[in-house]
């Protein structure tokens, strides 16, 4: 009966671990993994069956960190999309996102008088109590008619005025002075400004397969 040298014995041990047994695609080359643990670069994957290439469909979106366009590491065409923009999910419920490929948004935005909250301002308007300058001291002349005089002077019950004379003097005083309500604005505040309108963000290459 036939027996194995220990020579043979490494040989056959040695064809074990160079069995290949998985793989696995890394930017875009297909790595090759024996049971010993030892990874084989197979060469750049360019397309045919089972290749990354066809899970890949015209429409497609690709993402990477990297510059390296798809094109080189799976084949096929794809151009470079969104660039400075998010991709938000469709939704047939929304007219902004109801159809694929929709843009919209804006990166700065200026706030319009109709889209600020409801409010006042208060206004600071305080009159000092205020009385009109005195005259000092003073009389007024008090003219006087005879009875049967036409005036618009005072008459004393028919008796014949002999002279004009004088009112009694009212002593120096002031009149209070009525201030009238102010109606008005408060000065103008800010600048018109555009707001900053970018939500927290990760920058990111994207390319759509488009053939």
């Amino acid at each position: 009966m036939a027996s194995v040298t220990g020579k043979t014995s490494l040989k056959i041990d040695d064809l074990i671990n160079d069995t290949i047994i998985d793989g696995e695609i890394v930017s875009g080359h297909l790595i090759l993994r024996n049971r010993a643990g030892a990874e084989i670069d197979a060469g750049v994957v360019t397309g045919g069956s089972g290749s990354p290439l066809d899970s890949m469909p015209v429409g497609y979106i690709y993402m990477s960190v990297v510059s390296t366009s798809p094109a080189t590491l799976f084949g096929g065409t794809w151009s470079r999309v969104g660039q400075g923009r998010v991709l938000v999910g469709q939704d047939a419920t929304q007219t902004e996102f109801d159809t694929a490929e929709e843009t919209g948004g804006e990166k700065n935005h200026t706030i319009t008088t109709c889209q600020l909250p409801a409010h006042t301002h208060s206004v600071d308007h305080d009159h000092p109590a205020a009385t009109s300058s005195s005259d000092g001291a003073h009389t007024h002349t008090l003219e006087r008619k005879t009875a049967s005089g036409t005036s618009t002077g005072v008459v004393r019950g028919g008796a014949t005025a002999t002279a004009d004379g004088t009112t009694a003097s009212g002593g120096g005083h002031t009149h209070s002075v009525d201030v009238a309500a102010f109606t008005g604005s408060s000065g103008s505040v800010g600048s018109g400004t555009p707001a900053n309108n970018l939500q927290p963000y990760l920058v990111v290459y994207m390319w759509k397969r488009t053939a």
